[in-house]
């Protein structure tokens, strides 16, 4: 018997790579633990003036964001029209102008209409 040898060669696999959900509290926590170590080297006139500038920086960033909230209540821009509600608008109308001329089909329209929303309304 002769010796053979074979050669395998496997294929990388693609890992996708997921944010973890829920471990918020992990982030925050490791810059607190890093702002920490970065406060134990300073002065405490410098730790004071430090806290100063954050909370000067929080309150600009409060007011922005209170500002930006009142602003988009004013907004003249009209939010989108989805797709399906602009449907289930020419359903309504085309079954409201054929009850008038031809009632039979208008009831098929109407029972098209509500089998869509029905089968496409469903949160699974």
């Amino acid at each position: 018997m002769a010796f053979t040898s074979t050669i395998s060669i496997e294929q990388p696999t693609a890992q996708i790579i997921k944010p973890i959900e829920g471990y918020d509290g992990a982030a925050a926590l490791l810059a607190a633990l890093l702002l920490s170590f970065y406060a134990g080297q300073k002065t405490k006139k410098e730790l004071n003036k430090l806290k100063r500038r954050a909370l000067a920086e929080l309150f600009k960033h409060r007011m922005k964001a209170g500002f930006a909230r009142v602003k988009s209540l004013f907004s003249k821009k009209a939010p989108p029209i989805d797709n399906r509600t602009l449907l289930y608008i020419l359903i309504g109308l085309a079954v409201l102008i054929l009850i008038f001329i031809e009632p039979v089909v208008a009831l098929v329209l109407l029972l098209i209409g509500i089998l869509l929303y029905l089968f496409t309304n469903t949160k699974a």
